[in-house]
Formats: C-alpha cells, sequence, structure tokens
C-alpha cells in the first residue's frame, strides 16, 4: 500500500549541536534509574497513571509511576493475580 508514517519519521536523524551533545551527554552521567521502573522498560509495560482526559475524546495526560505510589499499586497487583490463581 505504501510506507507506514512511524518508519519515514524514525529513519530521519536530527543533527545536534556540540552544544547540546555535551549538555545531553553530561545529563546522562549523573542519570539513574530505579531499580522498578528498569524492570518494567525491560517487561515492556510501564504502570502509569491517567490524571485528565481533556473533552473525553482520545487524549489522556498522566504520569509514570515512582516510588511509593508504584509500590503501593504493585503490590495490589500481586495481590489480585495471586486471589486469581488460587481460585483457579
Amino acid at each position: 500500500m505504501g510506507i507506514s508514517r512511524g518508519s519515514a519519521a524514525a529513519t530521519k536523524e536530527v543533527k545536534k549541536s556540540n552544544h547540546v551533545q555535551r549538555k545531553m551527554e553530561k545529563r546522562q552521567q549523573n542519570h539513574k534509574l530505579d531499580a522498578h521502573i528498569e524492570e518494567q522498560f525491560g517487561s515492556g509495560r510501564l504502570l502509569a497513571c491517567i490524571s485528565s482526559r481533556p473533552g473525553q475524546c482520545g487524549r489522556a495526560d498522566g504520569y509514570i509511576l515512582e516510588g511509593k505510589e508504584l509500590e503501593f499499586y504493585m503490590k495490589k497487583i500481586q495481590r489480585k493475580k495471586s486471589k486469581g490463581a488460587g481460585a483457579a
């Protein structure tokens, strides 16, 4: 049929100035992800919370869960999974 929109955008590379490259490298040196978030990236899923749905049509704004909030929901999901496995 044709080229999908995503593939054309993925192959296009944007040239960055030396200043921007140095700034990005410096940020990456101090960058440390939480172990739970790294685990989620590895599995291909991120737990997130939808904070608003403006107009209730298509768009959803939210944030990725971290810290105590992430731990709370992970425990909740584990309890739900263990209940389901016990009943079957």
